[in-house]
Formats: structure tokens, sequence, C-alpha cells
């Protein structure tokens, strides 16, 4: 018989998504007390939502290595169509994070992460641009990313439970070039955040110990990021958005500051083009664009909004691509070095 699946989260489950967001790797072990339950139950409620593609644990590069990469949000029009195909093979292209259809301005979004600016160059024109139906596209780099999805947060947990979870860790020092290993890692770990440290090693040649150290290091000196996701339309906030704004250079820091201090914002980056910021919103209906507008004028009064996008479908989100209803179906891992 076919296990029933979930159609919204429990409170149990959302608390456990919240807590792996705070702590992805963290043992059931450490995890079940702060909930309330028993390490074999959480595994059990963990396994059931990802095998429904309703959570998963996923990696990336982390925040000191994304000011060291190129990162690009690449808007990419196509013939009438034609959407669906392209999205099929961008979906699998290890180097394209994220693919979002759009509505009205540009048929995709992409989010791409590449070593720098001749290998955005070399997917952009030699992978992207000759494929059938792509009729243009424009790329908007990242001169900042000032937070990602890795920092958003369910609101599933009490100060007590948040607290019990939270680690903090110094960085390391410099950052040193990843070699062959961390970047296999880092590749790795995009399959399945929450695998063993056997696992991992077995599938990049190396043993468990050497797994827990790099691995260790990584996320201590936040070359990896680690993110729980899950199926949107389980959450409170089923709509998916895009704005691209202008602010004076001066008032980008605060501008950014004050954006992600908002439950609703997701991402926001400093880009170059003709507006040079870019936000996404997790809203709980298309009104609530509107009304964010509005506030965003009163608390934001040198913030120029041009442009904004409703995504209608996200077909891959970080590595994972996904159905029409944003479960996970298919693994496609991060590699920014690929190829």
């Amino acid at each position: 018989m076919q296990e029933n699946i979930p159609t919204e989260l429990s409170g149990l489950d959302a608390q456990l998504v919240h807590a792996l967001q705070i702590a992805p790797r963290a043992s059931w072990q450490t995890l079940a007390p702060v909930l309330g339950i028993d390490p074999v139950t959480a595994a059990r409620r963990w396994n059931r939502l990802e095998r429904a593609g309703l959570a998963w644990v996923t990696a990336y590069p982390g925040a000191r290595r994304l000011d060291r990469m190129c990162v690009a949000f690449v808007e990419i029009d196509c013939v009438a169509g034609s959407v669906e195909t392209v999205t099929e093979t961008l979906v699998q292209l290890p180097q394209v994070a994220t693919v979002e259809q759009m509505a009205g301005g540009r048929d995709l979004v992409i989010t791409v992460f590449v070593p720098g600016l001749a290998a955005l160059s070399d997917l952009l024109l030699r992978r992207i641009a000759e494929l059938p139906g792509v009729t243009a596209t424009r790329a908007a780099i990242a001169t900042r990313v000032y937070g990602e999805g890795s920092r958003w947060r369910l609101r599933a947990l009490d100060a007590r439970q948040r607290e019990a979870l939270r680690t903090t860790g110094a960085l390391q020092g410099a950052a040193a070039p990843l070699d062959a290993q961390d970047r296999a890692l880092i590749t790795e770990v995009s399959r399945d955040g929450r695998g063993s440290a056997v696992d991992i090693g077995r599938a990049v040649g190396l043993s468990a110990p050497t797994v827990r150290r790099r691995l260790g290091r990584l996320i201590a000196d936040r070359d990896i990021a680690l993110r729980c996701e899950v199926a949107r339309e389980l959450t409170e906030w089923p709509i998916s958005a895009t704005l691209w704004a202008s602010v004076p250079a001066t008032h980008l820091a605060e501008t950014a500051r004050v954006l992600l201090g908002l439950p609703e914002v997701r991402l926001c980056a400093a880009v170059t083009g003709q507006q040079n910021l870019l936000f996404t919103l997790w809203l709980q209906s298309v009104q609530d664009v509107q009304r964010l507008e509005i506030q965003l004028g009163e608390r934001l009064p040198h913030l120029q909004l041009h442009d904004r996008a409703i995504v209608l479908k996200q077909s891959k989100l970080m590595g994972r691509a996904l159905d029409v209803r944003g479960r996970a179906v298919d693994v496609v891992p991060v590699d920014p070095w690929a190829g």
C-alpha cells in the first residue's frame, strides 16, 4: 500500500524542518530532545518527508566562497512553446543552481555559480545561448550576496529551542584555495546534506575521519553552506517573487540589512546592470507584493523599485529538480567547477 503523502506540515514536522534549518547535520540524538521526541521518531519523520520530496538538505559554496566566485542571475527569453524544453536542459546543468519560470518581462530566471567570468561567458555563450528556443540572455552579476536561502527559517520553534540548537564558531583563518577534494566534498554533500561520513567518503575516495575533519573545517570557515529546504506549498508562503531595484551605493548595505530583517525575504544581492539590487520573496498571496512594496516605500525611501515578477513554476532549487508542486523528484548536485 502506498504511504500517505502529507499535504501540509504537522506542527512536529515543521519543528523538525526548522531544527534542521538551524543545524542541518546535527545528529538525531542532538535534535530529538529539543523537539521532545526520541531519536527514532525524529529519524522516521524526516525519512518520510525526504522520501516524499517534501524536505531535503543540500549544500553549495558558502558565503566566503561566493564572494570569490562568480554568482549570476540570468534572465532568458525563449521562443513561444520552447520554455519547457529549455527548462529541462537547464535543470541538468550542474552550474545552474536554480531555475524559475516567470510571469512578465522574461521567460526564465536562473541562478548560476561558476569559478569566474570566463566560465560564465563560456556557459552563457556556448551552452545556454545556443540551446534551441533561446532568443536572448541577460546576466546580472552579483557584486555581493548579502543573504541567501540558508539563513531563511520557518517559525516553528520557540526561542529556547532555537538557542539550544544554535552553534557558534570563529573562522579558522584566511580563505585558502579549495583543493580538488574540497570541491568534490561540496558537490557530494549537495547530493545529500545529511549523508554519513562513510557514504560521502566512499563517493569521493576519502576515509570517514578525513571527511569529518575536512567537512568540519569547510563548515566552520563558511566555505560550504548547508540548507534544509521544504516544498513551498507546505508553508504559509506559497508564492515566490523576484524584485529588481536601485539604491544609492552609499545606502546598499543598510537597505540589505532592513530587507533581510523581513520574514518574506529569502535572497538579497547587489548586482551589476541597470538596477543594482535584486531580492526574492516568499509571500502568502500575489496581493502581498503590493502590500510589501508599500511597506518598503515607507521604510526605505531611497529604494526605487523598477520591476517585479511572480514565479510561475520553480523547476530547480539548489540542486533539486522539482515537480509542478515544488516537491523534489531528482538530484542534480550543485557543481560550479563542472566541465
